[in-house]
């Protein structure tokens, strides 16, 4: 995996990073402290929004300038394999938390 792409939007990583990894991590704190599975399991899915968001970072300033495609090899560290994977996981988390929370009230 190489790490020079890193220092390629570093604001940008860091923001997402921050916001999945605090936001998660308050949800988890809380979902464990009070014994609730689906705040627990949103809290999961939040952190990996934050290594989603540090591997792969939402750049908005020159999405109209370059492809999608273009930009996404530009700044992404890590395998499709893998980014297919964080993104499953973070849906399957946060859908299952949301329903186990509103739904089933656990």
């Amino acid at each position: 995996m190489t790490t020079s792409k890193f220092s390629r939007y570093t604001g940008s990583r860091l923001f997402w990073f921050l916001f999945g990894v605090g936001l998660g991590g308050l949800g988890l704190w809380s979902g464990l402290r009070q014994g609730l599975v689906g705040e627990t399991l949103i809290g999961l899915g939040l952190v990996l929004v934050g290594v989603q968001g540090l591997l792969r970072p939402v750049v908005l300033t020159r999405a109209g300038k370059i492809s999608k495609e273009e930009m996404m090899r530009e700044v992404s560290v890590g395998s499709e394999v893998l980014h297919g994977a964080l993104s499953l996981a973070m849906a399957g988390l946060l859908i299952a938390g949301f329903v186990l929370k509103y739904l089933v009230k656990m």
